[in-house]
């Protein structure tokens, strides 16, 4: 077989992946602007919202014809914890096939991507596989959750859900992951800070993204007209139980959910507006202030003050800001006091309510389950409940039974029940619960499958699901398979890894990478879905034809593979190294295993030819195919 036809190969199974899983109708645009008549229309869109647990089946099962290995066979899995007696004893009892447990390759790539948005370096991969230690998966886990390269990993996750763009902000997001400070105090932080600029005070960025401006010159520094602070309220409102309680309750902020939500969301369905404004009613109290600019003679929200000298939710004057709702149907004119929407508790006589509030959230819990189910989303690939703020909190609870007509809305309502109190008597600490998620063999299976899969198995997690790897991770990847870092400015400081950056804006451009790639690693950033986070989450388990075409043309690419300024191909044929040995390394440090024999042969034959021009083109082979962008 020749060089060409096998990257042919590589390039067609990567083609054909992706227009398997684009073939689908994308879901209707809501439209602009409804009247209380049409308001079922905005609801269509949720109606036809692609499953995340089918496109990692379908994503998983056309992978699997492209990667490497066998199915093992499925007999008894170990049970190594908790997670894996809930896992494996349903599995048993309803006698599911399952998956074998990873290869050693296989695991070591897994666990430095999901844990550090990194490969493993040829050495790691060398020495991990031959240690014979029983304990050495677990050990390995143990060194990477904590890391520097971990904070980052999960701070730039966290940052996508929370639309941060500030440095600032995202210093302290991998400060209190990289510390392991307790998830409760850092959430209690976010929603009670005060007296000082967001950009400065971080937990106060999401007051920052939800600033609603009235698009008004201001006639002078003390012109309250920019902001709609209701509108502003309501939005940092949505986003507090969106994020922190896994319920999206922008549909009760506009109308009643009775006659609209109930074949959607039965607990929501049962929720008012009046609720809503309730809810809304704990940050009466914020008063923002925008930043005036004497030179411009104008005022933005790049450093908003807070404080608590508001006027409180009255719906009907909030003199001296704008009272009519922008981006809201008309309110009903009174005004609300402050009511958890979750218990309908109403906060302690002369208590701040915004600190209420933060002691409801952190101290019910749904939080405990919305936290552990963004891990386990992430890590898992397939969350408890997609999407991770699509809670129905009537189905929830495996104690209790589910409204008539309904079933329980999680996967494993059981697992994720232990997981959120163990979340709790574990001091809400994020480490321990990612390291407990890692550590058990139900996050070790292969993705290889026994037999035939059905979907009826997907709920079971009876196989490791492979997932499209992030923009970051797929550009900081390529670098480092290549040797040839980026360069990235950030505030001054170059740095080589795109999640060091504050933003994704910090990749292209000038303030860009280096060399003048910047907009062509930003093309391949936002072709792998990375969103400028000015919307509130990334789009999920995603191929398309864009990435592989990207990955085939791009200059940011070709140029790392060839065999010159000193990439990865270039040390290796100045070295004393055999062609042999040339090609276990380049595949170790793109793809974490060796050639399976075949491939070798091929690589050989063609390096016999012509030494530099089939080592570069088998890094270029191993960089497009669909084994590389995917997290198996």
């Amino acid at each position: 077989m020749k060089l060409v036809l096998k990257l042919a190969l590589f390039t067609s199974v990567m083609l054909s992946l992706i227009m398997v899983l684009t073939a689908q109708k994308p879901p209707q645009a809501p439209p602009k602007a409804p009247n209380m008549e049409e308001v079922d229309r905005i609801h269509e869109s949720v109606f036809s919202r692609t499953s995340k647990a089918e496109e990692a089946t379908k994503l998983t099962e056309e992978a699997s014809r492209a990667l490497p290995g066998k199915a093992l066979g499925s007999g008894p899995i170990p049970r190594k914890n908790y997670i894996d007696e809930f896992i494996f004893s349903r599995i048993e009892k309803d006698k599911i096939p399952h998956a074998g447990l990873s290869t050693d390759e296989e695991f070591i790539r897994r666990v430095y991507v999901d844990a550090t948005g990194l490969l493993p370096a040829s050495d790691q991969v060398r020495e991990f596989v031959a240690d014979r230690n029983a304990g050495k998966r677990d050990r390995l886990i143990d060194k990477l959750v904590g890391s520097r390269e971990f904070a980052e990993q999960w701070a730039w996750h966290w940052a996508d859900m929370l639309r941060a763009n500030d440095n600032a902000y995202q210093y302290w997001l991998k400060e209190w992951l990289r510390i392991d400070r307790p998830y409760n105090e850092v959430v209690y932080d976010m929603l009670t800070g005060g007296a000082k600029t967001h950009t400065l005070v971080p937990g106060l960025n999401l007051f920052g993204d939800a600033y609603v401006g009235t698009n008004q010159l201001p006639v002078s520094n003390d012109d309250y007209a920019q902001l709609n602070r209701l509108d502003t309220l309501d939005y940092f409102s949505i986003d507090v139980s969106r994020i922190f309680m896994g319920v999206n309750t922008a549909c009760i902020s506009c109308h009643d959910g009775a006659g609209h939500l109930e074949p959607i969301n039965s607990y929501l369905a049962n929720r008012t507006r009046d609720e809503f404004y309730g809810q809304a009613a704990f940050f009466g109290k914020v008063r923002m202030i925008a930043k005036w600019d004497d030179r411009g003679k104008n005022n933005t929200s790049s450093d908003l003050v807070i404080d608590e000298n508001g006027n409180g939710y009255n719906t009907g004057n909030d003199a001296p800001y704008p009272t009519m709702a922008m981006n809201q149907y008309p309110r009903d004119g009174k005004a609300h006091n402050p009511v958890f929407l979750f218990t309908g508790e109403k906060p302690g006589p002369d208590k701040n309510p915004r600190a209420e509030l933060a002691r409801m959230i952190v101290s019910h819990p749904q939080f405990r389950r919305a936290a552990v189910n963004i891990m386990w989303g992430k890590l898992m690939t397939v969350a408890f409940v997609e999407p991770y703020d699509g809670f129905d909190l009537d189905r929830v609870d495996p104690r209790k039974p589910s409204p008539k007509g309904w079933t329980l809305q999680p996967t494993n309502p059981e697992l994720l029940d232990a997981m959120q109190e163990d979340f709790g008597k574990n001091n809400f600490s994020m480490q321990h619960m990612i390291k407990t998620i890692m550590k058990s063999n139900a996050y070790q299976l292969s993705t290889q499958f026994p037999g035939e899969w059905k979907p009826a198995y997907t709920n079971y997690y009876a196989r490791k699901f492979v997932r499209v790897m992030t923009g970051p991770e797929v550009i900081d990847a390529l670098t480092q398979a290549t040797g040839r870092p980026a360069e990235f400015n950030n505030s001054g400081l170059t740095v080589s890894r795109v999640k060091q950056l504050s933003s994704p804006g910090g990749v292209g451009g000038r303030r860009g990478a280096g060399s003048g790639e910047g907009n062509e690693l930003k093309n391949i950033l936002q072709s792998f879905f990375q969103s400028n986070r000015a919307t509130p989450a990334p789009i999920g388990n995603k191929a398309s034809t864009l990435q592989a075409l990207l990955l085939m043309s791009s200059k940011a690419i070709n140029d790392r593979v060839l065999a010159e300024n000193g990439s990865r191909v270039q040390k290796l044929l100045e070295s004393n190294k055999t062609d042999e040995q040339i090609i276990d390394e380049l595949f170790l440090s793109s793809l974490s295993r060796w050639p399976l024999r075949a491939e070798k042969d091929v690589a050989l034959q063609y390096m016999a030819k012509d030494r530099k021009t089939g080592a570069e083109n088998l890094q270029w082979v191993l960089l497009n195919g669909a084994e590389f962008v995917l997290n198996h």
